[in-house]
This record gives C-alpha cells, structure tokens and sequence, in this order.
C-alpha cells in the first residue's frame, strides 16, 4: 500500500456546528472514493458549545435545564461515542478522519496512540497523566490527590474510517463543565494544564502546543 498522506488544517474559535459539518463531508467522502492513504487532520478551538454522543443520558445534562447558563451556551446531539461534554475558548480540539489500516484496524491501538501523544505533551509541563482501565480519556491527579480529567476521546468509525478525536483543556474556563456531568462521570473532576502547571503560565499558549501534538503524531505515526 502506498505510504499515507496527510492533509491537516487548524481553525481558531469556529462554531462546532460548521466543523462538525466538514468533518462529515470529508468522511463521506473518504468512506465513498479517496484511497487508504489520504487522511485529514483537524485541528481547532470551539465557540461554547455542550455536545452529547450517543451514550449520554439525559440525567447528565439534567443542571444545564436547571440554570440559566444553558440559554447561553449551544446544546447539540452529535454522531461521536461517549456521553456529554463542553468545548469553548482555551481549549484544544483534534479531529482525526483516519483509515485504521494505519493501526492494524485495531481501535484499541488507535486508542492507545492517542493516549501516549496527550501523556507526551502532558510531561512537557511536569504533568503526569495516565490511563484508567474503562475509560476513555487521561487524568492526572491534582496536589490535593483527586482524579481529575485533562483530555476527552469520543469516536466515530464506519467501515473502518474515525471521525472527531480528542479534546485537550488548556487554559478554558472549568466552571461550563460544571452545569453537566462530563463523560457521564460524576466521581472524577475536570482540569486543565494551565490549573495545574505550577512555574510560567504563560508558557501555556496555544500554538505551540498545536505543534507540539502534531509532532508527536507524526513522529510515532512514522
């Protein structure tokens, strides 16, 4: 097979809605005529948006009902996996339309490939993150020892081809996750690497963590 090749673009505070949009035309695309060897990456920051996957239950996004917050903020029912989360300014969201032959088509490998790019970056701000065994996502645990979660994962795959990705909380504003219970999870909190770098934060930007996780893409993808 020929060697694969990668389109990738970023965008800066797009609505979900019109990327969510392209990604489907890309994979419909995909799915119908480009070869094996075409894959797209996406990369970019959300407008406040709340996102249910196909597993959420309307429990989880019960408080968004109950306050006025959510009359501010879109609520949308999308195609991924997983249950609810919140996107919005300061935050880092991958999409990746990716052919699994590039991982044996194997999700558990692309899962895994993922998780290793996050927990990468992860060290560059002395933040240790790992893995919990069921649940998708790395977490890290805070000075006060509590589970909390850094980076979401939700996918679609058809006939072997992924869509959407992963979320990376950077320096967002915590205080949307609190109107739902993200990813269905009530036991663990969520965080953001700018809350838990403890030297210059403002060494925290967005560019050079964009380029930063493709590196570490390509570099293992190679």
């Amino acid at each position: 097979m020929d060697k694969p090749i990668f389109y990738r673009k970023s965008f800066v505070l797009k609505d979900y809605s019109l990327l969510w949009q392209l990604q489907k035309e890309i994979f419909a695309r995909k799915n119908k005529s480009i070869k094996k060897k075409y894959n797209f990456i996406i990369l970019a920051e959300h407008n406040h948006v709340y996102t249910i996957g196909r597993n959420s239950k309307f429990t989880n996004f019960l408080r968004v009902y109950k306050n006025k917050t959510y009359k501010k903020i879109t609520l949308l029912k999308v195609d991924r996996g997983g249950d609810l989360t919140y996107h919005g300014p300061g935050q880092l969201v991958c999409y990746f339309i990716l052919d699994l032959f590039l991982y044996n088509y194997d999700i558990h490998i692309l899962l895994r490939f993922f998780e290793n790019i996050i927990i990468s970056i992860l060290l560059k701000y002395k933040i240790f993150g790992f893995r919990i065994i069921n649940k998708s996502g790395i977490w890290i645990i805070d000075s006060c020892y509590n589970i909390k979660k850094i980076c979401s994962i939700g996918l679609k795959i058809r006939n072997s081809i992924t869509m959407h990705g992963l979320s990376l909380n950077i320096n967002n504003d915590l205080n949307n996750f609190y109107y739902i219970t993200p990813c269905g999870i009530n036991k663990y909190g969520v965080t953001s690497i700018y809350t838990e770098y403890t030297e210059k934060k403002s060494s925290i930007q967005m560019n050079p963590l964009l380029k930063n996780i493709l590196a570490f893409f390509f570099k293992i993808i190679n």
